[in-house]
């Protein structure tokens, strides 16, 4: 199965959906992952790249109701928070002294946070840490302060960006299927319009990142088909010549009530949804409602870069793969580890989020440990 695959591939031809899910299928995991990294390697040579960032995730309040969510709170929700305008720019500020070259901002969907609060986060920054790039604000956000503004998507758009606003992250996209979010997510913006914010970010010159939430009732068939829509949507983007996706962050779901394995070790759990791949992998049985499921993740990782032709890196995200798999990921494809971090507030590492952050020495070690190169970049991917 995948020496038919590899020889497509070899002689530069694009793999389609059933070859994306022959490789879901495949035990050869080892020979998978060669593939993979073989991509990367052809792509960015041994480079792995890191980068000094910060995520600020400025409310939790939320008046979407996704149900794999774990970090909204509805409106007077207990646990809920709202940053001010200067709490968000002292963080930034903060950031920049420690020497980050990039702050990544998201939140909840507040409904009583207008264009002005988002405006004025980005343009005080931009003010302060002109150095500083700023990724800010998910699809999702977009469409939500736009509506509110009474303004289309490009024109909002076009002043954050005039306000400062460097590129937008990929979150928000989950799966892209229509029966997807309709059954998990119906209060949320669909997938074709999380595809004409991103699609309008690049016509004004914006790049952005795209993820996918797997591991939370999709069927393997709908991944397939999210890498492809975000491959058609590269296309069209790279055609014009303006911006791009630049990074694509496969996201395992991790499911809220699950209990946090030790959580010094970084070691993200989540629901197993294939017996037949614990097997597979030998995994013993633990007193506890979770199993971390390795097998899916690395294939995940895998597929996505043999699938994703167009985009240039592919990024192993620590916080939710874990630090010990998104090493291993970097032998399956992935060639970028995101950064520092520090506090990211999506899924919670212990009750004060203190372990939320790895320094750039241990990030360079995990990369030296597989025979890398790790490399410091800027949010371009530009080495520093």
């Amino acid at each position: 199965m995948l020496a038919e695959i590899a020889d497509k591939i070899r002689r530069g031809k694009r793999l389609h959906a059933d070859d994306g899910l022959r490789l879901y299928e495949t035990d050869e995991l080892l020979h998978l992952g060669k593939l993979a990294e073989k991509a990367t390697f052809s792509r960015q040579g041994r480079n792995v790249y890191y980068s000094i960032n910060r995520h600020i995730n400025y409310t939790n309040i939320c008046a979407m109701r996704c149900g794999f969510c774990g970090f909204s709170r509805r409106p007077g929700q207990p646990g809920g928070y709202v940053m001010e305008v200067e709490e968000v720019i002292a963080l930034a500020q903060q950031a920049c002294r420690q020497g980050a070259t990039e702050v990544h901002i998201v939140g909840g969907i507040h409904p009583d946070l207008n264009l002005d609060y988002y405006e004025g986060i980005i343009e005080c920054i931009r003010q302060r840490c002109p150095q500083l790039h700023i990724k800010a604000f998910t699809a999702v956000e977009i469409v939500a302060l736009a509506a509110k503004a009474g303004r289309s998507i490009e024109e909002t758009l076009g002043r954050l960006k005039q306000k400062g606003l460097g590129s937008l992250p990929g979150g928000g996209a989950e799966i892209l299927s229509e029966e997807y979010f309709h059954k998990y997510c119906p209060s949320k913006p669909g997938p074709q319009k999380w595809l004409e914010v991103h699609a309008t970010a690049h016509r004004l010159g914006i790049p952005t990142n795209a993820t996918m939430l797997y591991g939370y009732k999709e069927s393997y068939a709908e991944r397939i088909e999210h890498l492809l829509r975000l491959r058609a949507l590269q296309d069209e983007s790279l055609a014009r010549g303006k911006g791009h996706f630049q990074c694509f962050v496969p996201l395992p779901y991790i499911n809220p009530k699950s209990e946090i394995l030790n959580s010094k070790q970084f070691q993200m759990t989540k629901i197993q949804n294939s017996k037949q791949e614990k097997a597979q992998m030998g995994q013993p049985e633990h007193n506890c409602t979770t199993k971390i499921d390795i097998l899916d993740d690395l294939k995940t990782v895998a597929i996505s870069r043999l699938m994703l032709d167009n985009i240039a890196h592919l990024k192993a995200f620590w916080p939710m793969l874990g630090v010990n798999v998104s090493q291993i990921a970097l032998g399956y494809g992935a060639d970028d580890l995101d950064g520092t971090v520090r506090q990211y507030r999506i899924v919670e590492h212990g009750q004060d989020n203190a372990a939320d952050n790895l320094s750039v020495e241990k990030i360079k070690a995990m990369v030296a440990e597989t025979g890398r190169i790790p490399v410091q970049r800027d949010a371009y991917y530009r080495a520093i």
